[in-house]
């Protein structure tokens, strides 16, 4: 059976829930702010048939084997070894505030999902079946556990937004290239369809020279029926067919530059279109990235 202690921290973290959820979440549930108290409540724990006083903190948005592997964690790096469950054990462990002799500490841990945390509660002993003689220190050593576990909670939000954040990046950088790309290929088309433009004046205007040419030279062939007037009219008319021909090649060249002119300038509009949303995308995660690691600095 709970103690009554361990029921005003059911219902102090209960309340706290109510705030914590009207501060907003990520889409995949993570809070982005932090107003929860660090609390650490007295308590007991069960080790076989003996009762242990002990020490429950909150570690929020985990689960029972999130925060087992934290304190496990923990404790492999102070004790001669951990082992079990329910409770597990760490022997000999030197505990930091709690002196030079190593203790017996064992923990449990009880999920609480609608108040999206888990209890962790540890006790203290000399033995399986007798607590330390003074709990000088343990508060302590428990409320610097409660930080360090939740911020390690939060930390692995922050790692989970800045790796999408990297993909964005990343997604983004691509897109920017191929705008990029997309409107130097507009510029060469343009370059080109002027300059098909431009060429195919001038010729034009040379044509319209050349007809005029040729009206004349039909009229003096006509009144003289000279041989050298018709070998001028001949090689004019050439030289008009030629530039017809040329302009007809000039304005084919045209139509294909102005194709792909279309094409690249739906391709930019498209990709103009996904650099805008994956801007405003990394721009998003940036936005709660930031928020989380306010969050992290906020636990203390």
């Amino acid at each position: 059976m709970r103690t009554i202690h361990t029921a005003t921290l059911i219902a102090s973290l209960a309340a706290c829930s109510i705030a914590f959820g009207q501060s907003g979440k990520s889409k995949e549930g993570y809070a982005l702010s932090w107003e929860r108290p660090i609390t650490v409540v007295p308590d007991s724990l069960a080790n076989g048939k003996h009762r242990l006083p002990a020490w429950s903190i909150a570690v929020f948005e985990a689960g029972e084997s999130t925060v087992l592997d934290l304190w496990r964690t923990e404790m492999k790096a102070i004790s001669q070894g951990v082992s079990g469950n329910k409770p597990a054990k760490a022997t000999s462990a030197r505990i930091p505030g709690l002196g030079e002799i190593g203790v017996l500490t064992m923990a449990v841990a009880d999920a609480d999902k609608k108040a999206d945390m888990t209890r962790l509660t540890v006790a203290f002993a000399a033995n399986d079946s007798l607590p330390l003689a003074t709990a000088d220190g343990q508060e302590a050593y428990m409320r610097s556990l409660a930080v360090k576990f939740n911020k390690a909670v939060v930390q692995e939000q922050v790692a989970t937004y800045e790796k999408m954040l990297g993909k964005a990046s990343g997604k983004l950088s691509d897109t920017q290239k191929d705008v990029a790309k997309e409107r130097s290929a507009i510029t060469k088309a343009q370059n080109r369809l002027e300059s098909i433009k431009s060429k195919r004046s001038r010729i034009e205007k040379d044509n319209a020279g050349i007809t005029g040419d040729i009206a004349g030279l039909e009229k003096k062939f006509a009144l003289s029926n000279d041989p050298k007037h018709l070998k001028k009219l001949t090689k004019a008319r050439t030289k008009l067919a030629k530039g017809e021909s040329a302009v007809a090649k000039l304005m084919e060249q045209e139509a294909s530059v102005q194709g792909d002119l279309a094409k690249h300038q739906g391709r930019l509009e498209n990709q103009a279109g996904k650099q805008e949303e994956r801007g405003e995308t990394k721009e998003e995660l940036q936005r709660l990235l930031d928020a989380l690691k306010r969050k992290q600095d906020a636990i203390r």
